[in-house]
């Protein structure tokens, strides 16, 4: 799981002593430059990530338990600090989430879609109803997705599992919001720089 955040700042006007020793023009220039492109890649940031994870637009947008956007700026630009944070939620997301048939106990199995347009059934998978208030995952009207399996089993992929008491079901897991947006920060860096830097060099010509 990636735990560091995405960071925008304005580069080079580290030369100076300090902020004090900046135009005031320029430190207002770059502020706003700063935080502009802060929308402008948490917009884009979304869009990307709901092009590899079929979370709902609204589920991005939306605020967790602790009020803060699951996908959003958690740090604006102001005077004195000319730097900018953006910060996917890095709880686990119930594959429940994903599930689009089955049934709470059912035993007819589940189809999720994780990858959006790629959906699978999961024949021996089953939805049951968690208790209210589940503060460390992130649910689906406090649903879970879980799988019986046998001594050793295992699942063939990469979802992660936790088994509910001695000898009962996993319940599984998808991405976090954070490990998906890890790689989407890496993929939008350049382009975000480069709007980063016709953003500060416009509004510096306007403040001139």
């Amino acid at each position: 799981m990636n735990n560091d955040p995405y960071i925008v700042a304005v580069e080079g006007l580290s030369d100076l002593r300090g902020l004090d020793e900046i135009p005031r023009s320029v430190e207002r220039a770059a502020l706003r430059a700063v935080n502009g492109t802060l929308d402008w890649a948490t917009a884009r940031s979304r869009r990307l990530v709901r092009d590899q994870v079929a979370f709902p637009a609204s589920y991005l947008t939306g605020k967790d338990s602790s009020g803060r956007q699951r996908l959003g700026i958690t740090k604006k630009a102001r005077g004195g600090d000319l730097e900018g944070v953006i910060t996917g939620r890095q709880r686990p997301t119930m594959l429940a989430r994903f599930a689009t048939s089955g049934s709470v106990g059912g035993r007819n199995g589940v189809r999720v879609e994780v990858a959006p347009g790629f959906a699978k059934f999961m024949r021996r998978a089953f939805l049951i109803r968690l208790p209210a208030g589940s503060g460390n995952v992130e649910t689906k009207s406090n649903l879970g997705l879980a799988i019986r399996l046998k001594a050793g089993e295992r699942i063939a992929n990469k979802l992660r599992m936790v088994q509910m008491g001695r000898g009962g079901p996993y319940l599984l897991f998808g991405p976090s919001i954070d490990q998906v947006f890890a790689g989407v920060a890496g993929d939008i860096s350049g382009d975000t720089g480069d709007y980063l830097s016709r953003e500060f060099s416009r509004l510096l010509e306007l403040d001139l």
